[in-house]
């Protein structure tokens, strides 16, 4: 409650808010008057003493959410990309996303956390909107009652309300958090779901998405580690809108791709998110126009596909160690960790398989691009090397997870083999990227 009331203090520089109620201590003793804005003065006197009843049922912000307004949020967010505008122009269902607007802006605390979430934390809240907005869309590509497209509204919009209950020092800080801010910070699933569980009238699908969309289906997410036969469909679809978007903002947005170019990267995470979703999400990005542009400048070209080449053959021995990996777990089942483990090395193996890219026939193809200098063929390149990046990706996750596991787990024959599998994976140097190819996009994802 502390970072919720210094937060409110923060939006009262922008919008009034105001305390509908007397604000009292457990005792019965007037804190704050009712009338009296929330500013940093009141937020002391708040957080010296437990409250008689939340902080949030006795406050109002000026000009908070109602349907028009969220609604005209959707409209310009998704029309400030092109991307975002031509999938809304042609798939967006107007009048439902209305409809959703107005049923959500019937619950009046989530509505007063969405507001102070999109005036703190912009960037998330439009995280939320997009995972909203598309997740409506998908869900009418999945099987009939796989998922209801109201709950999911729901979920999205609200994925990240626990955010704004977390000291906003930890939010802000520049530098890498220490283990207890890293903590804090994952207590935003469960923060969500208790808001929304005391939350009358709405589903409890809502507050289970909530509390799921960072687990992942190898079990290596958070805040409890559940494997994905233990998750339902709507954190996971969360789960994977809320990493495409990231992935998006943070790597292509900022250089002007299309969202388009996400093909690769979600094309080699169908085995470790949601499958099927995932199948619709590439079916979906490839309505978006291909502007057959790449970003290769043909006196670079040379060196670019040496780099790819040095990637190749970086994979290909991690794969290989990894196998060995994969025997010395075996099929075991009584040990959730171990069976991440083995998740994590069959999601490198299947994703290479699919992809086809970490073979002599692959290299062989970009000699010849090569030799005879194929522009026609660069684009390709680029989206090779972005699976590549995606596989070394998971390839330092599995060594994350390996060092876990052996940091809590006793030695013996299995965590000494794993320890040996584990130094022969840091042995191998991933290859540097030439400060001459700095400036290509693709080497900034």
């Amino acid at each position: 409650m502390d970072a919720y009331a210094a937060h409110l203090a923060k939006v009262n520089e922008v919008q009034d808010v105001v305390a509908t109620d007397d604000i009292c201590n457990a005792q019965g003793q007037i804190l704050v008057k009712k009338g009296s804005r929330i500013n940093p003065q009141m937020v002391d006197k708040i957080t010296r003493f437990k409250l008689l009843k939340p902080l949030e049922h006795s406050v109002v912000i000026e000009n908070e959410f109602d349907s028009a307004t969220l609604l005209e949020c959707f409209s310009v967010y998704l029309n400030s990309n092109p991307s975002t505008a031509f999938i809304a122009e042609r798939f967006t269902d107007k009048t439902e996303l209305k409809k959703l607007c107005e049923d959500f802006c019937q619950f009046t605390l989530l509505r007063q956390k969405l507001t102070v979430l999109s005036l703190l934390m912009p960037n998330v809240f439009e995280q939320a909107m997009f995972c909203a907005w598309l997740g409506t869309i998908l869900i009418k590509q999945l099987p009939t009652n796989m998922l209801d497209t109201r709950d999911f509204f729901f979920a999205a919009l609200c994925h990240d309300i626990g955010m704004v209950h977390i000291n906003g020092a930890i939010l802000d800080k520049p530098g890498a958090l220490t283990l207890d801010e890293w903590k804090q910070i994952q207590s935003h699933p469960i923060i969500g779901f208790n808001i929304v569980k005391e939350t009358p009238n709405i589903s409890s699908t809502v507050g289970k998405a909530i509390l799921e969309h960072h687990e992942n289906l190898d079990g290596t997410g958070y805040p409890r580690g559940r494997l994905g036969s233990m998750l339902g469909h709507e954190g996971q679809l969360l789960n994977l809108l809320d990493s495409v978007n990231a992935i998006y903002n943070k790597h292509f947005k900022p250089h002007n791709r299309s969202m388009r170019q996400l093909i690769p990267i979600v094309q080699m995470n169908q085995h470790s998110r949601f499958g099927l979703a995932t199948k619709y999400l590439i079916l979906l990005l490839r309505e978006l126009p291909d502007e057959g542009q790449h970003g290769i400048p043909p006196d670079l070209a040379d060196d670019v596909i040496a780099t790819v080449k040095e990637r190749n053959a970086y994979i290909a021995k991690c794969v290989d160690i990894s196998a060995d990996i994969a025997n010395a777990i075996g099929f075991r089942h009584d040990d959730p960790k171990l069976s991440s483990l083995q998740n994590a090395v069959i999601h490198i193996t299947m994703s290479i398989a699919q992809s086809g890219i970490i073979n002599n026939a692959y290299i062989r193809w970009l000699d010849q691009i090569q030799a005879h200098k194929l522009v026609h063929a660069y684009r390709e390149v680029e989206e090779a090397y972005l699976m590549m990046q995606e596989i070394i990706y998971h390839i330092d996750k599995l060594k994350r997870q390996l060092r876990l596991f052996l940091e809590k787990n006793l030695l013996n024959g299995l965590t000494d083999t794993l320890s040996n599998g584990l130094t022969q994976l840091d042995e191998v140097n991933l290859p540097r990227v030439d400060q001459n190819l700095a400036k290509i996009w693709m080497f900034n994802v």
